[in-house]
């Protein structure tokens, strides 16, 4: 479905729904009876959509969940696109998957999810998904009590608001879910720190197959790049040229291996930016499942990307980045820790990213907070890594 189409729908369909339902809540008759907290918690419902890279900054405030309530059976309830991500992570026990195709698909997909969330008689709902006026109907339908974000205007179907900021840092606004069951008190750095993305041995080694066939050694020094970012706001892009000087200067001067990533609809892009390089990096864009591009990624020595969903899973896997930033601020969604590299111009109209105005761009600058970022400075990082990377190798010599 397309995005602007699904964001309509939110914005007026499911805000017109929302309003109807509070005003009326009797119909809560309708539904079963809340269950009570003091009954005990056996069944949790999580529930959250958008971006794999809100996935990853949601997982810290997941894996807490899975820590106070060890027994509880929890169930996951996301995007189809999520698959493949923290599956088998330990942080949930299934998951549902919410397909969005065609309208008609996704009808169908609703009404068969209506039936079966009912059938688990969940206990609590956590809902992570800031804003969205569809999740906090599915919150309601299934009749418990759902935490959730609440903003000054809006009226909540929640039966637990949690405040929602954009003042601070997103795992920590994910983590705020925790505050109506008791966990409050501000959170550490280890308890924002995004879960690891579980691998086996066999996706480890099926990673460094796919990497020997291509070229690349244990020995070499491996750098990723990703030069896209996703429909909700293509703006995010470092210019193409600018990555093109940058893989070549990595190539020529460091005799590294880079290789590039994207999904099968950012081929086109990856193989224009390809069309400027003079060296040859290796092009895996289109060529991976998104469980293939996680466990390469894995064996990558450094990841240069804009803001975009595959920055976060190299952030999930431990891998070094280095990442640019303008219409988002990374003190908002920048991965956190000391090997994370962000370059970022404190611009006057900057950030224009928020939930607010549903993650709409109406730049009129053509995002000049992006091409502030010099080839030379990031460049310069990319040396940086580079030595870190050698003294780590003579380290294990």
């Amino acid at each position: 479905m397309n995005l602007e189409l699904i964001r309509q729908l939110d914005s007026k369909v499911g805000s017109i729904a929302c309003k109807y339902l509070y005003y009326y809540n009797r119909f809560r008759a309708l539904f079963p009876p809340l269950r009570r907290l003091d009954q005990g918690i056996h069944r949790i419902l999580i529930i959250k959509f958008w971006g794999i890279g809100n996935l990853v900054q949601a997982s810290s405030t997941m894996r807490r969940i899975r820590t106070l309530f060890p027994h509880a059976r929890i169930v996951f309830l996301t995007l189809e696109q999520n698959k493949g991500v923290y599956e088998n992570s330990g942080l949930y026990d299934e998951a549902i998957y919410l397909r969005l195709t065609t309208l008609r698909d996704f009808n169908r997909e609703l009404f068969r999810m209506f039936f079966l969330l009912r059938s688990y008689s969940f206990d609590i709902i956590f809902n992570m998904e800031p804003l969205v006026h569809f999740g906090e109907l599915i919150s309601f339908y299934v009749g418990v009590r759902t935490v959730g974000y609440s903003v000054p205007g809006r009226k909540s179907l929640f039966t637990m608001p949690v405040e929602f900021r954009e003042d601070e840092h997103i795992a920590r606004t994910f983590y705020r879910v925790l505050e109506p069951i008791g966990v409050t008190g501000e959170p550490t750095l280890d308890d924002l720190l995004a879960e690891p993305l579980p691998l086996t041995n066999d996706d480890r080694e099926a990673a460094q197959e796919l990497l020997r066939r291509e070229g690349i050694s244990p020995h070499d020094f491996v750098v990723g790049v990703n030069v896209n970012a996703s429909e909700v706001a293509k703006q995010r892009r470092w210019p193409l040229e600018n990555f093109a000087t940058v893989v070549d200067q990595i190539i020529q001067n460091l005799e590294a291996k880079v290789v590039l990533f994207g999904a099968p609809d950012e081929v086109p892009y990856v193989q224009h930016a390809m069309a400027m390089m003079r060296e040859n990096p290796i092009n895996l864009a289109g060529r991976t499942t998104l469980h293939q591009a996680i466990t390469t990624i894995s064996q990558l020595d450094l990841f240069i990307t804009n803001d975009s969903g595959p920055l976060h899973l190299a952030y999930a896997l431990r891998v070094p980045t280095i990442s640019f930033w303008g219409p988002e601020s990374p003190r908002r969604y920048g991965p956190l820790g000391p090997q994370h590299y962000t370059i970022h111009k404190e611009m006057d109209c900057s950030p224009c990213i928020y939930f607010k105005n549903l993650k709409r761009i109406n730049c009129k600058r053509q995002a000049f907070c992006l091409r502030q970022i010099t080839v030379e400075e990031v460049y310069d990082r990319v040396l940086r890594s580079h030595v870190q990377w050698q003294a780590k190798q003579i380290a294990r010599a």
